[in-house]
């Protein structure tokens, strides 16, 4: 990933469109619920942050390769059977792994979980898309889900995981894979909450490289919405969290700092 200055986070009107995606969906009338309207302010402020030159991996981190790690004793088995045809394919994203597990995996692999910034820089580049593809939402570019009683949807050809890359015209014009969809994805910071319990947005000021935040809330960010989401949620600017220790929508991918 070329270095870059970006805006970081979405502006109200941005916000707004957010909401106006979620009240696309089936249950339209959740989407100013309390929850929901505070992650969405979450997204806010939009500030300017410059990012470094980094290594990402062009696709989230398969089965096959965690299974290596576990068979190299440095990474702790997924919490799933390694039969379950609805997880555990070689060629899937692997999920059911704590955070931990992630950046054990990184470290393991050489490198380190992408910082949030990092993330959302990959997934909307220097010139903001609101999608990995551009700003026009559609439907077929990602395994994404629905917001209904019944979170699958298989219009986009898969009830639930698809192997990884499986959106070939949904990649950013740099060639990153499923940034949008199938699993969720772990990054380095925590989300932050203030003393009502109230998630944290960020501030105006504008940032180079920010380390990742540690502190104030304990539940890592999950970036890129997975198969159970829909629009409102694949975003790059979208945020999410959950209180879920292996949670069956949540893998990775793996940055590097450039030698």
């Amino acid at each position: 990933m070329p270095g870059g200055t970006f805006v970081m986070g979405s502006t109200p009107p941005q916000m707004a469109h957010g909401i106006e995606l979620c009240e696309l969906e089936v249950r339209a009338t959740q989407c100013h619920d309390g929850d929901f309207i505070g992650m969405i302010r979450a997204e806010g402020a939009a500030h300017a942050v410059t990012i470094s030159t980094f290594d990402l991996d062009r696709t989230e981190v398969t089965v096959a390769d965690y299974m290596r790690c576990v068979s190299d004793a440095a990474c702790a088995p997924p919490d799933m059977s390694p039969d379950d045809p609805r997880f555990a394919r070689p060629d899937f994203p692997v999920t059911h792994v704590r955070w931990d597990d992630a950046d054990a995996y990184c470290r393991w692999a050489g490198g380190r979980l992408p910082t949030e910034a990092e993330w959302e820089y990959a997934a909307r580049g220097p010139e903001g898309r609101e999608f990995p593809w551009g700003n026009v939402y559609n439907p077929h570019l990602a395994n994404h889900g629905a917001f209904a009683d019944d979170r699958t949807d298989a219009t986009d050809g898969f009830v639930a995981l698809a192997p990884v890359g499986s959106f070939p015209d949904g990649a950013t014009p740099l060639g990153l894979l499923d940034m949008a969809g199938n699993a969720a994805e772990w990054v380095a910071d925590v989300l932050e909450f203030d003393t009502s319990g109230h998630p944290v947005g960020y501030d105006d000021t504008p940032q180079v490289d920010p380390k990742p935040k540690t502190a104030g809330g304990g539940f890592h960010v999950v970036r890129g919405g997975s198969f159970q989401d829909g629009a409102m949620w694949l975003r790059g600017a979208a945020r999410d969290t959950t209180t879920l220790p292996r949670p069956p929508w949540v893998g990775f991918r793996c940055a590097a700092d450039v030698r």
